[in-house]
């Protein structure tokens, strides 16, 4: 009787499975993220840099650099996630409206409120900075460079269903601009605390917002 000879063992470690190294990633991705707002807590844009998130971390810099290419790819993962918390948060509220004229103020109180409770998170959204290769950026990540469009969105949304009917003639894109640029520049106030008179944001939410619905009833 013949026996078959054994198959010779590979050599080398097993391939690693797709979605247990997929989960790696993202977590090597999420740690090097929170390092990099925890810098940015303590020092703005200037604090950031790959040797203080490998410090942070117990690494070395060049850990950081297999997951972002650069400082500056580093800074938009920043931009980009505290967008995505932005328009969820809006989204929820205006999911939350039992009526479409509700949807508006609601959006609208979780706009100020987000600025109110995240001010890091604002500030990354929507302070500029300096892109070590600026050109490099807007190419690679075209309109995020400056902001995402998915809250814009959901604010025409609820001015959409604010206006109701009206909504056919009037201007979305006008009307939406100009909610938007009254709630950052309310919100941009309170974070460079240059509100004065003992006025915050959160005495002025309320008329702010009333203002805001008035002037797009008078504007359609």
């Amino acid at each position: 009787m013949t026996t078959e000879a054994p198959l010779p063992r590979r050599r080398g470690r097993p391939p690693a499975d797709p979605k247990i190294l997929a989960a790696s990633v993202q977590e090597a991705r999420d740690s090097i993220c929170a390092a990099a707002l925890t810098l940015f807590q303590q020092g703005g844009v200037d604090a950031i840099n790959m040797r203080d998130v490998g410090r942070l971390l117990g690494t070395s810099q060049m850990m950081a650099y297999r997951y972002f290419p650069s400082k500056d790819h580093l800074l938009m993962e920043l931009r980009i996630r505290a967008f995505a918390r932005f328009t969820q948060a809006l989204a929820r509220w205006r999911r939350r409206a039992r009526r479409d004229a509700d949807a508006l103020p609601l959006v609208c109180g979780a706009y100020l409120v987000f600025a109110y409770a995240n001010p890091h998170d604002y500030r990354l959204m929507f302070d500029m900075w300096a892109f070590e290769n600026p050109e490099a950026m807007k190419k690679e990540f075209g309109e995020k460079v400056r902001r995402q469009s998915a809250s814009w969105l959901e604010i025409q949304a609820s001015v959409s269903q604010f206006l109701g009917p009206r909504a056919e003639r009037a201007d979305l894109g006008q009307a939406t601009d100009i909610v938007w640029s009254g709630l950052h520049g309310l919100a941009s106030l309170h974070l460079a605390r240059k509100l004065v008179f003992g006025r915050n944001l959160k005495h002025l939410a309320r008329p702010a917002i009333r203002s805001i619905m008035a002037g797009l009833t008078a504007l359609a």
